[in-house]
C-alpha cells in the first residue's frame, strides 16, 4: 500500500484537503506503517461518472491529438524511467481501450486514460473489480497526466476523446475506484460528474490482508496465493445508496 506519512505540517494540509475521517486514518496508516513496513490501512471511494452528451472542450481549446495506443505503441517505447512513470503503461496488454494524448506533431506521452468493459484485478491490493452485467457500464480502470503535462487540458482532452467513443458503443456510466486521500482525482471527477457509490477499507497485516465495503462480499480476507474477493460497481439507482 502506499505510504502517505510525512512531517506534521503535511499532515495539517491533508487534514485540510481531504476531511477529518480520511485525515485521521492517514494519521492511523503513518502510525502502522512506523511500527513495520508490512501494516497499512487505505479507503477507497467507488465511483459512478455519467457519459455526458456534449463536449467538455469547445473549438479554440482543441489544442491536443488524442489516439488509440496499442501495447506496442512507439509512444510508449519513447517513455524514458522516471518518477513519473507509471506500471499502467506496463499493463496495456490487458483487454482494455486505451487512449493517449500528445501535443500536435510530438510523440511525447502527455497523458492516458483505460476503459474496461470487463473484470479488473488491481495491483495495490488483492480485489477484483467487475462493472455490472450491463453493456452500459464500463470501468474507467485508469486516467493518468504526467507531471510535466499537468495544469492545462489534458485531463479534459482525454474524457472528451473517451466519451465520444463510448456514446459511440451505447455507454451511459464510466465505475471506477479512486483513492479517498487523493483529493486533487476526486474533484476532477466530480466536476465531471462522479457520484460516489460505495467505499472499500483495506487493511494490511503482513501477508493478510483484510477487505471492508458496504456491500458483498462485505468482509474478506486473503492471502497471496489465494483466491482475491470480487466487487461489482453499480451506477446510482433504486436501493443503492451513492
Amino acid at each position: 500500500m502506499p505510504s502517505a506519512c510525512g512531517p506534521l505540517a503535511r499532515l495539517r494540509s491533508r487534514y485540510r484537503e481531504v476531511g477529518p475521517a480520511n485525515a485521521a486514518l492517514l494519521g492511523l496508516n503513518c502510525l502502522l506503517q512506523s511500527v513495520h513496513p508490512r501494516l497499512a490501512v487505505a479507503r477507497y471511494h467507488l465511483m459512478a461518472q455519467p457519459v455526458p452528451e456534449a463536449p467538455l472542450l469547445r473549438g479554440r481549446e482543441r489544442s491536443l491529438v488524442v489516439r488509440p495506443l496499442r501495447p506496442d505503441d512507439p509512444a510508449l517505447a519513447r517513455r524514458r524511467p522516471g518518477p513519473d512513470r507509471r506500471p499502467e503503461e506496463r499493463r496495456l496488454h490487458e483487454d482494455a481501450y486505451c487512449l493517449g494524448a500528445f501535443r500536435p506533431g510530438e510523440e511525447r506521452l502527455l497523458g492516458f486514460i483505460r476503459l474496461l468493459s470487463g473484470a479488473h484485478r488491481e495491483e495495490e491490493h488483492r480485489c477484483l473489480l467487475r462493472p455490472p452485467a450491463d453493456p452500459r457500464c464500463v470501468l474507467d480502470v485508469d486516467v493518468y497526466v504526467f507531471p510535466h503535462a499537468r495544469g492545462g487540458f489534458v485531463f479534459a482532452h482525454l474524457w472528451d476523446a473517451a466519451n465520444a467513443w463510448l456514446r459511440r458503443q451505447g455507454v451511459e456510466w464510466t465505475l471506477s475506484r479512486i483513492s479517498a486521500f487523493n483529493a486533487n482525482s476526486l474533484r476532477a471527477h466530480q466536476r465531471l460528474g462522479a457520484q460516489r457509490v460505495g467505499d472499500l477499507y483495506f487493511l494490511q497485516m503482513g501477508a493478510l490482508e483484510i477487505l471492508l465495503t458496504g456491500q458483498r462480499p462485505f468482509v474478506a480476507v486473503s492471502r497471496p496465493r489465494g483466491r482475491p474477493p470480487e466487487i461489482t460497481i453499480h451506477p446510482p439507482g433504486p436501493g443503492l445508496q451513492p
